[in-house]
């Protein structure tokens, strides 16, 4: 979809899937989704614990241009479970490569930030099971579909057109 700003909105001009044109509609400056919102009024649902709470509770992104999808308690019992798997599996050998996009560590360094290197610990959310090393856009690709196996054959077959 292609998006332009005015007044402090975006404009939606049309869908790229059927190219027609769609009425003009007003959206707020952040995409009210799961991933990409300062909230949408007082309160946000939490992606973790599924509760609605208010603002507060949660923390901005590193890059803070939007609210984190998990509260910050949520978000605080995550980053025990990451650095208990970080201690158990170390960090990965030399001359890895991300197993999704077959990039080694020149070819996916800056694609995520600065201050957690090339490699993301990639875990399942529900088991806490380590799942191995990915890069970072890779990690926040199967990120953007919940690890959802379903959606992720039909994005597949979507590609293959």
């Amino acid at each position: 979809m292609n998006l332009e700003k005015q007044n402090g909105t975006q404009q939606m001009i049309k869908v790229d899937t059927t190219n027609e044109m769609l009425e003009s509609a007003q959206l707020p400056l952040f995409f009210e989704d799961d991933h990409y919102d300062l909230g949408g009024g007082n309160y946000k649902l939490c992606s973790k614990c599924n509760k609605k709470l208010s603002l507060s509770a949660f923390s901005r992104t590193s890059g803070g241009n939007y609210l984190r999808p998990e509260c910050k308690k949520c978000n605080n019992e995550l980053s025990k479970v990451r650095a208990k798997l970080k201690d158990q599996h170390g960090i990965p050998k030399e001359n890895y490569i991300c197993p999704i996009c077959l990039g080694n560590e020149d070819a996916v360094d800056g694609r995520g930030n600065t201050k957690n290197g090339s490699w993301v610990l990639d875990h399942c959310h529900e088991t806490e099971k380590f799942r191995g090393w990915l890069c970072h856009k890779c990690n926040r690709s199967l990120g953007g579909f919940d690890d959802n196996l379903d959606m992720l054959h039909r994005a597949i077959e979507y590609l293959k057109g």
